[in-house]
């Protein structure tokens, strides 16, 4: 207890001075989350995506298969759920049943209390980006930036709150603020070398959606056996507390469907994996190679294999605090790609990576980085498909995964600057060197001569 204590009055005491620049962050973006949702709260009941989180903690309350897609349709049509179709419920089963008290509120009132959710956790994910961003960040006036309201970074969440479309996350009720606000707060404590609570962030994220655990093999990499630690405790922590809920036949349910909701794999209830609006590794192999499954799982193991494995070649084995940062954008462009199914609404995780990158830029004053990162981001959430097809352009299907394409450059560009980063790194701590001890360091030399 007296250990407790003394950690709660250290990080009070260090962040006394910052605390009103992170409520300023805080309060910021959750004022322009509730601007990008506020008119859809008013007009729209329920959302499609919500629609079947709703339906599935229904079903978990009534003790069903929060899998069965005919359940799910058939708890819609008897709540008069709006939109059709009801799809799918794919995440781990941790996230229906722990929410099912959702179900006991009407659904409106379900709607407005998950988008208030969404909303406080996309606050919450640019606060801990903006400390992640302040802790990596080299800085000559130290103390003195993190204690002023940071204008800067405020003008870039602003952008990125437009660019990376979070209203289209906020409007389809999807589950993507929350995720992002865990994964954002596993990075803070990560460059903060807090390992044990990083990992434990992580584990949320991961148990809400699978694909953050890509973000846990740089700590394998880095033998930071401790983050590791937390990520398997979380996840032990995840299923026990959601055995009480009645979760234990969903979760060998969900470990049984797994495999088939994998790349190229046709799921009921869902599109076809080579509809033109998913833009993810596999839905580009499966309009390639023409749904056939087999080629598609080969060629996307293979391709985000590749992707991943350069980023953490280039990284190397330990990396710095700015370095880690900058590794982030490739990684973060894998993690989006490498989901079966990726969706405009994905390129949101993006946002704390993007953010680092801009922040750096201005700093450095590199306006044509700046300006060609701009551009990519909002290329990368146009809804190239619906685009054409409302204009009725006549092109080929791979033509029309331009939002993939922009990733991969959104990708390249990433590389380009975590090159940059480890190049100039050397010159960085040489720089570092005080003057009185390079001239002793040149003394000596000449001296030995």
């Amino acid at each position: 207890m007296r250990a407790v204590m003394s950690f709660a009055a250290a990080v009070k005491k260090r962040l006394s001075g910052e605390l009103p620049s992170y409520l300023a962050i805080f309060a910021f973006a959750t004022g322009a989350a509730w601007l990008c949702v506020l008119d859809i709260v008013l007009k729209q009941p329920v959302a499609i995506d919500f629609k079947s989180f709703y339906a599935a903690a229904v079903a978990a309350r009534r003790g069903l298969d929060v899998y069965d897609v005919e359940a799910l349709e058939a708890i819609a049509t008897e709540l008069r759920l709006p939109h059709d179709p009801t799809f799918p419920y794919l995440y781990p089963p941790f996230f229906a049943h722990t929410f099912s008290w959702l179900a006991r509120l009407r659904p409106s009132i379900a709607q407005q209390t998950w988008s208030s959710i969404a909303v406080v956790s996309y606050g919450l994910a640019a606060t801990f980006t903006v400390f992640a961003v302040r802790r990596a960040s080299p800085d000559p006036l130290g103390a003195a930036r993190r204690t002023a309201v940071p204008t800067v970074l405020i003008a870039l969440i602003a952008f990125l709150t437009w660019a990376l479309n979070l209203r289209n996350s906020l409007a389809m009720g999807q589950v993507n603020p929350l995720v992002l606000a865990f994964l954002c707060a596993a990075l803070a404590l990560s460059v903060a070398r807090k390992d044990v609570p990083a990992g434990l962030a992580l584990s949320v994220a991961a148990g809400i959606k699978v694909t953050p655990i890509l973000l846990a093999i740089p700590w394998v990499i880095e033998r930071r056996f401790r983050a590791l630690a937390g990520l398997a405790a979380g996840f032990a922590a995840l299923v026990l507390v959601s055995l009480p809920f009645g979760a234990g036949p969903a979760w060998l349910e969900f470990l049984r469907r797994l495999p088939r909701m994998s790349h190229g794999a046709k799921i009921p209830g869902l599109f076809d994996p080579g509809t033109v609006p998913n833009f993810s590794i596999a839905g580009f192999y499966a309009r390639l190679f023409d749904g056939d499954a087999a080629a598609v799982k080969l060629a996307s193991a293979i391709t985000l294999l590749l992707l991943l494995g350069a980023a953490l070649a280039l990284a190397g084995r330990s990396p710095s605090p700015p370095r880690s940062l900058r590794l982030l954008l490739p990684l973060l462009v894998t993690m989006v790609v490498a989901s079966p199914f990726t969706y405009v609404h994905h390129v949101l995780y993006l946002f704390p990576a993007a953010l680092y990158a801009l922040d750096r830029a201005a700093a450095q004053e590199r306006r044509l980085e700046m300006g060609a990162l701009v551009v990519l981001l909002s290329l990368a959430t146009i809804d190239f498909p619906y685009v054409y097809d409302r204009f009725k352009g006549r092109l080929p299907e791979l033509a029309l995964s331009v939002n993939l394409y922009v990733l991969l450059a959104i990708y390249a560009f990433g590389m380009f600057l975590l090159w940059r980063e480890r190049r100039e790194a050397p010159t960085a701590r040489e720089s570092a060197v005080p003057s009185s001890d390079r001239e002793m360091a040149s003394g000596l030399a000449t001296a030995r001569r």
